[in-house]
């Protein structure tokens, strides 16, 4: 079993778009492989996650998928790209372990090989 962290740093906008599909994508396959996932949003990804909750949203199903995977997002990134309110209202962890923004070191201290999108 992999030990793995996606983080989300794309917007849906542009390129991003697709790069959010498929960290999303790539975090179902791993789920259906029984792969240990945590999936983090972070930077300007937090304001993917806000669209990404949204039923309309196009992604919206592929998230669905990805969702058991949702470690948080960075509470200083969503509060800078303001979506925190949002974001806390849907029930999203904020994750601050790092002087207000997620850490990235202690996804390594759990053997988890980072890959960002």
């Amino acid at each position: 079993m992999n030990r793995i962290a996606i983080v989300i740093y794309s917007k849906l906008e542009g390129a991003g778009i697709s790069a959010v599909y498929r960290a999303l994508m790539f975090v179902d396959e791993l789920l259906r492989a029984g792969d240990d996932v945590a999936l983090v949003f972070d930077g300007a990804g937090s304001t993917a996650l806000a669209e990404v909750l949204k039923p309309e949203s196009a992604l919206h199903r592929a998230w669905t998928k990805a969702a058991p995977a949702l470690r948080g997002v960075c509470a200083y990134c969503a509060k800078s790209y303001e979506v925190r309110e949002e974001l806390e209202a849907a029930g999203i962890p904020m994750l601050g372990d790092d002087r207000g923004h997620a850490s990235l070191r202690g996804l390594l201290l759990e053997g988890r090989q980072i890959i960002t999108f």
